[in-house]
C-alpha cells in the first residue's frame, strides 16, 4: 500500500514511517491495511493540530483488537511513545 496516498499526506517524516512499519508489523496480516490508515490519519491530524486525547484513545482501543498475541505490550509502548512525542 502506497502511504503517501492515505490521506494525502505526501511524505512521511521518518520516523513516522518506521511507527507504521513497527506498529503494522504487530498487527493480524488482515489488518494492515486498517491499521495503516488508521495511522496515517491520526499523523494527518496531528499535522494539521486537531488530534486530541480522544483520537489517541480510540487509535489505541481499534489496534488492540487488530494486534498479534503476544505483541500487545510492544504496540501499547510504541503508542505510548508516539503520543508522548506528539505533546512536543
Amino acid at each position: 500500500m502506497d502511504l503517501g496516498k492515505l490521506g494525502k499526506l505526501g511524505n512521511l517524516a521518518q520516523g513516522q514511517d518506521q511507527f507504521i512499519k513497527y506498529v503494522t508489523e504487530r498487527v493480524n496480516d488482515e489488518h494492515c491495511d486498517s491499521a495503516k490508515e488508521l495511522l496515517c490519519q491520526d499523523i494527518k491530524k496531528i499535522k494539521d493540530k486537531n488530534f486530541t486525547k480522544e483520537d489517541m484513545k480510540k487509535t489505541q482501543e481499534t489496534l488492540m483488537k487488530m494486534v498479534k498475541p503476544g505483541d500487545a505490550e510492544a504496540v501499547k509502548t510504541a503508542l505510548s511513545t508516539f503520543a508522548s512525542q506528539m505533546k512536543k
